[in-house]
């Protein structure tokens, strides 16, 4: 009689969990004191959103995060809603943020505002970054076109113009001098080294923990 192998027992092993750990985000820290002490960052802000929204623009980065009404009465406005289109006009650029609360059982929330200073960041460097590339694309025509210029008002002509103008001033009358593209190369390879610069000055105001 033929012998029945017995089957081999499986094993009953546990899956293997995960060691992956969740990364969490990087708070960012801005070093505000020094950024809103430049002045392209209070030219931006008075920009978007005038004076007065400058001014709660600084209150809420010295403040933190504040609750509407109390914003409001901090800052002496009669209302929430004299502050609200300062605040709206600065939501507009993301320059602050909101969250809102439902108050107890009622049916109206509560806002809740806070300033984005590492946006102000991102605007500006964005500003110098497309100043940049416009700059690199002018020193790209400069080298294939001739140009004049006039010294009694300063306004600068390609050859085209200047021809069609028997090398005169259209303003003035001023007669056209030829202009030294090398030296407004140079000017302009300065720009880009100034400009650069600027964006390696803003980014050290921002750590990440």
């Amino acid at each position: 009689m033929a012998k029945v192998k017995k089957r081999a027992k499986l094993s009953k092993k546990r899956p293997i969990k995960s060691k992956i750990k969740k990364i969490r985000p990087k708070k960012v820290i801005v070093d505000i004191k020094k950024l809103m002490v430049l002045e392209e960052a209070i030219k931006y802000v008075v920009e978007v959103s005038g004076d007065k929204g400058l001014e709660v623009f600084n209150y809420l980065l010295k403040r933190g995060t504040m609750e509407e009404n109390s914003l409001a009465r901090a800052m002496k406005f009669e209302k929430a809603n004299s502050i609200r289109k300062f605040l709206y006009k600065l939501y507009n650029k993301n320059l602050v943020s909101y969250i809102k609360k439902k108050r107890g059982k009622k049916a109206w929330y509560t806002y809740y505002w806070t300033a984005n200073a590492e946006r102000l960041i991102f605007l500006l460097k964005k500003q110098y970054e497309d100043e940049i590339a416009q700059t690199k694309q002018s020193i790209t025509l400069n080298k294939v076109n001739d140009f004049y210029i006039c010294n009694t008002c300063n306004r600068r002509y390609d050859v085209t113009k200047a021809l069609e103008n028997d090398y005169k001033c259209a303003n003035c009358g001023s007669i056209l001098q030829h202009l030294d593209i090398n030296l407004v190369l140079n000017d302009k390879q300065n720009r880009i080294s100034f400009l650069n610069e600027k964006i390696k000055r803003l980014l050290g105001l921002v750590k990440y923990k």
